[in-house]
């Protein structure tokens, strides 16, 4: 069982306990199971989620797919969005992305009951509603100014050293850590090269071997960003340079064709990486890939209009 607690809540801040308790009188509890859908994009908001136990993925539309853009878990609070418009329709799709999800509900119905009997307590949530749609807003600009940063590096340098190396910087400035690499990769000779490194004592131009390098082989073959921690290496792997406590990498795919990777490792605050660093990554080396073939700013500017829709704003309208 977590540690969850609705005194620990950011929505609930500065609540008396007398205060938490009748809110916790309107709330109700649900359970739902893994790929449900909480919020479904284009229907009305009527009420606001708590995560008690479990994960959710917020998903929109990007051209023809469906792509995640965040994760929220125990203690985030969804669809406060439904207080502050009425009859408003959400943005993006809310789904379950843990075997089990518990979440408490406030409806809209029972919101406007504590605003007309208990109208300081909405008044105080109202208010840490404000705090955490800023923060959003704050998560979701930096998002945005790394994407469009890596777009405009792509457009200014001719070089695929210069390319790495800036958008290295772009990438640390929102995830910073100890050590990064970014390879290109050749599908032709099996090997990647490094065209950037940080903080390893990799020289730029060194190759790792496709053939026998099985780690980065694995990464490849199945086209996804992964997190891996010190548990997870076992003694073949040990002896690899890029090795590390913690690593975060990310092939940049174009189709079938993988052509490059970017390798994340050890963050400065000690912390492991988390699914969000995995999804700006995923979004950022989506975004890339077809720049870093043609080096050219044209290959991204397909692209511009649904960066602007995903990452301006991405968790106000939820």
């Amino acid at each position: 069982m977590n540690d969850f607690s609705l005194n620990n809540l950011s929505l609930f801040d500065n609540l008396t306990n007398k205060e938490i308790k009748i809110v916790s009188d309107f709330l109700i509890e649900k359970n739902y199971n893994n790929e449900e859908k909480i919020f479904i994009k284009g229907k009305t908001r009527t009420k606001l989620v708590i995560i008690k136990d479990g994960l959710v993925k917020l998903n929109t539309d990007i051209a023809d797919h469906q792509e995640t853009i965040a994760m929220f878990r125990t203690g985030d609070f969804l669809g406060e969005m439904a207080f502050l418009q009425k009859n408003s329709l959400h943005q993006h799709t809310l789904i379950v992305a843990s075997p089990n999800l518990t979440t408490l509900e406030l409806s809209i119905y029972h919101w406007f009951t504590i605003q007309k009997k208990y109208p300081e307590i909405a008044q105080k949530i109202y208010h840490n509603i404000a705090i955490n749609l800023k923060n959003r807003l704050d998560h979701s600009n930096n998002k945005l100014v790394t994407l469009f940063a890596g777009g405009k590096i792509i457009a200014l340098y001719d070089t695929m050293n210069e390319i790495s190396k800036h958008l290295t910087a772009i990438i640390l400035k929102v995830i910073p850590v100890k050590k990064a690499l970014f390879c290109t990769v050749s599908n032709i000779n099996n090997k990647a090269t490094v065209q950037y490194a940080l903080g390893y004592k990799i020289n730029i131009g060194a190759n790792f071997d496709l053939l026998n390098d099985t780690f980065l082989a694995k990464i490849i073959e199945n086209k996804k960003t992964k997190i891996f921690n010190k548990s997870d290496w076992s003694k073949e792997y040990l002896t690899l340079p890029y090795i590390s406590n913690s690593l975060l990498i990310t092939p940049i795919n174009l189709g079938k064709k993988t052509l490059g990777l970017i390798i994340l490792a050890d963050k400065l605050s000690g912390r492991d990486f988390s699914a969000n660093n995995q999804i700006l990554l995923d979004a950022l080396a989506t975004q890339i890939a077809p720049a870093i073939e043609e080096h050219r700013l044209s290959a991204l500017q397909s692209s511009s209009e649904d960066l602007k829709k995903v990452y301006i704003d991405p968790f106000y309208n939820i």
